[in-house]
């Protein structure tokens, strides 16, 4: 049962979460960064359609199937890391080769912002583990436990919808400073870098 004690420890927990540097806040920060705020928002609204899905899951007792399941955990996680890497691979073009200065400015990875945002949350089996890993420390087993677990995956991804619209307005800011200079390559070739780091991660993560 889920006590005022719990739902602070769960906070605090929370919060360490989202601030962990994720697929999410690099395509938040690629496409602030790159297209814009607007760009940005999008991929927030696809990271929190992901976050719904997740509570979904939850609430029809469906989150378990991942792990119970372990070829399905590793086609998902597959999936994920090769298409992390992709991204990343498309990043680091743009950076190599970038865009004539007579185009708009935009991050080279093909679809939309939402879509990405979206598919990168949903292809990261690490996060539907660790809800499975914590959600029963804190609402145990009971009729009740689904509906207290996605209040609890909201307040996930209620905080990182706060934290990433910050990251948005920051990028953004700094996208518009320094335009299409290499200072932007750089970036750009440093996220892409970033996303195949977190596709070597995923693709060697464990199920529990």
């Amino acid at each position: 049962m889920l006590t005022a004690e719990s739902l602070l420890a769960w906070t605090i927990m929370s919060i360490g979460l989202v601030l962990l540097p994720g697929p999410d806040t690099l395509l938040v920060a690629g496409h602030a960064a790159r297209r814009g705020l607007r760009a940005g928002m999008a991929a927030i609204g696809g990271i929190q359609l992901g976050g719904l899905f997740y509570m979904a899951l939850c609430g029809f007792g469906f989150l378990s199937v991942l792990n119970a399941v372990p070829g399905l955990f590793m086609a998902v996680k597959i999936a994920g890391a090769i298409y992390l890497a992709w991204l990343g691979l498309q990043m680091i073009r743009g950076a190599i080769k970038p865009a004539p200065a007579s185009e708009a400015p935009k991050m080279r990875l093909g679809g939309s912002p939402f879509a990405q945002g979206f598919v990168s949350t949903v292809l990261n089996p690490k996060v539907a583990i660790f809800f499975l890993a914590a959600l029963p420390q804190f609402v145990g087993t009971g009729p009740d436990a689904p509906w207290q677990g996605m209040l609890l995956i909201a307040i996930v991804y209620g905080l990182g919808f706060l934290w990433c619209t910050l990251l948005a307005l920051l990028a953004t800011k700094a996208g518009r400073r320094v335009g299409q200079s290499s200072a932007m390559r750089w970036f750009e070739g440093a996220m892409g870098v970033g996303f195949f780091g977190l596709a070597g991660r995923l693709a060697l993560a464990r199920n529990v």
